[in-house]
């Protein structure tokens, strides 16, 4: 079943994902890294963390998605290496274009571009990273996720939080 995404303003997703055979993997040194690698998808695709919950065999994740993630170049470039660092061969080809032409070419911007704002891209990405670390300390292959991550619609009211707050103190 297709998933359900607002386009042209922004959405809440209530997002769901489940360790597979309801296997409780997930003990604090694996929620810690899973803690770190959420909120640096988040910053790379300019999502907003509301809330989150991790249990040892799934988590939950409120995540606010913009209505547009607008960036220039400087900003993807520096974006990109904030989350693969300065090694990665890929940031120092962008960094190098973004040196040699002052812009980057539209095929390159349009790849980084691609993968920010989109819930299903910042999802699959997250439990894609945290897999690979976790098989990596683990000694282990194979798939570490039950099934596609679940998601709900949720209604967005920015600010209800400061405003329900100042209604009971």
């Amino acid at each position: 079943m297709a998933r359900i995404k607002v386009s042209g303003r922004g959405a809440v997703y209530h997002c769901i994902s489940r360790v597979v055979g309801g296997q409780r993997l997930l003990g604090d040194l694996e929620k810690e890294k899973l803690r770190l690698m959420l909120w640096q998808q988040a910053a790379f695709c300019g999502l907003e963390i509301i809330t989150y919950c991790l249990l040892s065999n799934h988590f939950h994740i409120l995540v606010r998605v913009p209505s547009e993630v607008v960036a220039s170049d400087a900003e993807l470039v520096d974006r990109t290496l904030k989350f693969y660092g300065p090694k990665s061969l890929y940031v120092q080809n962008l960094q190098r274009v973004l040196g040699q032409q002052g812009e980057l070419p539209e095929d390159l911007r349009a790849g980084v571009r691609q993968r920010l704002g989109d819930v299903s891209v910042f999802m699959k990405e997250l439990k894609q990273r945290f897999s690979k670390w976790y098989n990596k300390q683990h000694e282990r292959f194979g798939t570490l996720w039950a099934e596609r991550f679940k998601s709900v619609l949720v209604e967005d009211v920015p600010g209800w939080w400061r405003r329900w707050r100042r209604m009971w103190t």
